[in-house]
């Protein structure tokens, strides 16, 4: 009994050659099947244009802000360093100015014992 079964199935799924016109009339009724293009469709929906606005200008509002501290922290850098070059320049003038007084200490010693030399004291 399974062999009849068998063989009936091989003889109703046996390899059959299409006829000359079967892709032509395929291809006709593919063609004539297909649905119009549809519509592009948008990309965000009515309910979803003020989320779209409120994220958009949220992103602005952080790019703003980042600009912004960036522009602050790099003022806050410039000062200091303005601060530290000024703390040079004072102490440099300060040791400049030790310096010159002792050198004008020096001369005038120098000075006042060369007038005593020439006065014979």
């Amino acid at each position: 009994m399974s062999q009849e079964i068998e063989s009936r199935i091989r003889a109703a799924l046996r390899r059959v050659a299409p006829s000359e016109d079967f892709s032509q009339q395929l291809l006709a009724r593919v063609i004539a099947d297909q649905p119009a293009r549809p519509k592009p469709r948008r990309i965000l929906s009515a309910s979803a244009r003020p989320l779209a606005w409120w994220l958009t200008a949220s992103l602005a509002a952080c790019l703003i802000l980042a600009v912004g501290v960036q522009q602050h922290l790099e003022q806050q850098r410039l000062q200091q360093s303005g601060l530290e070059a000024r703390r040079e320049v004072v102490e440099a003038l300060r040791m400049t100015s030790q310096k010159l007084n002792l050198a004008y200490e020096a001369v005038k010693n120098q000075a006042t014992s060369l007038t005593d030399e020439k006065s014979g004291v």
